[in-house]
């Protein structure tokens, strides 16, 4: 029997490994005996890894030295003139233009492996000279990192793997790491990504090796397929508190906090929800309201900036608990799925929700405008549609934009009657993004840790 470690430092790492069956397919055979680390070893959401007998054992969140956090904020520099947002973030700054256009320079002179082997020896060597205590107690043969950046809170468990030389697997978490993060400078024996246009990230901006890239398929497929409650969309609203409407229009958050811009009491996404939500009310048929789901990053509190729209009611997923985001249950998934499924459209703002309505074939529109004049693109609700991973989602998939209020307030008329036309290239959108065998990662993700295992 091998022995696994599992870092899970995020609630959407426990999304995606325990919530999404990579838990269950690890832990069924008997062929590995896992230790899971995480921030709340106590969490309800862990209750199938007490159930087996595993351990869950606590780590303490890294804390870095300020020569650490210079190097970690210095790394993606490397690669910023092939990051839009680090581009964006460079552009009001002529000293720090400069600066990533040369350490750009530097990498292709060095080339992407060499860059990533050198800024990981500098990590490492800071990392070891502090001599601090290990806290994977637990013997392992492979360390398994969902969230293996160099800024995560789970970076001394990665560091203290790559130290001792056990050999490291990694998952990717989110389709924009790659693009606005880097890729993770230690060795790894694999890196296990969501889909062909992340394998090709890997291979243009990092050079990976080829046969170390497993695609194993979009997590979450299974989850929102499998997870649908057979329900009609009035029974659904009345489990939630919402009574007297058939109907709902669904309009998904993004993390507001991203377009929080000095002077502002708001983020200004939320400034957009209202106006759009306020100019859309009073058109709609009296059977239809609108859920406003808020992102996992959202506070509770946020709730009550919307009290002023009588048609609208807010959505908070997940709990509150240790982590950075809200911590997702499979009720919450449940949610989730029924939401997206049910509503007769959905309106979002440049937000993985769209991999998951099309996912369901569902229409969506993404609002591309801000409904403040004159913000600078740095805070603009625009900029997120020039980072590279939602450029490339629009360039591949033709996703439908909304330029003003009056195009979402249209398109949403045109979902109600039935009359939209999609109009996204869906063959191209499964090709890149979310593989026939989606709902099969959990196997894939098996076979991969007992390939590596197997060595």
């Amino acid at each position: 029997m091998k022995n696994i470690a599992v870092a899970l430092p995020y609630a959407v790492s426990i999304r995606d490994f325990v919530n999404g069956g990579t838990f269950e397919a690890l832990s069924s055979g008997g062929e590995f005996r896992l230790t899971i680390y995480t921030l709340n070893p106590d969490i309800p959401e862990l209750e199938a890894v007490r159930a087996k007998g595993f351990q869950i054992l606590p780590f303490t969140p890294y804390e870095n030295t300020r020569l650490e956090a210079f190097c970690k904020r210095v790394y993606p520099q490397f690669f910023s003139d092939q990051m839009a947002y680090l581009q964006l973030t460079n552009a009001d700054n002529v000293l720090r233009r400069l600066f990533g256009n040369g350490m750009s320079l530097l990498r292709r002179m060095m080339g992407p492996r060499l860059t990533l082997k050198l800024v990981g020896s500098v990590l490492a060597a800071l990392n070891s000279r502090r001599h601090l205590p290990d806290q994977l107690t637990e013997p392992a043969d492979l360390f398994i990192g969902t969230r293996s950046l160099v800024n995560s809170v789970d970076y001394g468990l990665v560091a203290e793997a790559n130290r001792r030389g056990i050999p490291m697997l990694t998952l990717a978490s989110s389709w924009d790491n790659f693009t606005t993060k880097g890729y993770f400078p230690f060795p790894t024996k694999g890196t296990v990504v969501w889909n062909e246009q992340m394998r090709e990230e890997l291979l243009a901006l990092f050079d990976v090796e080829p046969d170390k890239i497993v695609v194993a398929g979009y997590p979450r497929a299974r989850l929102l397929q499998e997870r649908v409650r057979d329900t009609d969309p009035e029974t659904y609203l009345s489990s939630i508190g919402i009574d007297g409407y058939k109907r709902f229009v669904l309009y998904s958050a993004s993390y507001g906090e991203l377009t929080r811009a000095p002077g502002h009491p708001i983020p200004l996404e939320y400034e957009g929800i209202l106006s759009i939500c306020a100019a859309l009310e009073p058109t709609l048929p009296e059977d239809v309201c609108i859920l406003i789901r808020l992102h996992p990053f959202s506070n509770e509190k946020d709730r009550a900036l919307f009290a002023t729209l009588p048609r609208c009611h807010v959505f908070v997923p997940g709990r509150a608990d240790k982590y950075v985001e809200r911590v997702m249950g499979i009720a919450d998934e449940e949610h989730l799925a029924t939401q997206l499924a049910r509503a007769e459209a959905i309106v979002s703002l440049a937000s993985t929700v769209s991999i998951d309505a099309l996912c369901l074939r569902k229409a969506i529109i993404n609002v591309d405008f801000d409904v403040v004049e004159d913000v600078p693109l740095k805070w603009s609700s625009r900029r997120f549609y020039q980072f590279n991973h939602f450029r490339d989602l629009l360039r591949t998939a033709r996703l439908p934009l909304a330029k003003s209020i009056e195009e979402v307030v249209q398109f949403v008329h045109e979902c109600l009657a039935g009359r939209h036309v999609r109009g996204v290239d869906m063959p191209a959108f499964e090709r890149m993004y979310v593989p026939p065998n989606s709902a099969d990662y959990p196997q894939h993700v098996r076979q991969a840790v007992k390939a590596m295992t197997n060595d």
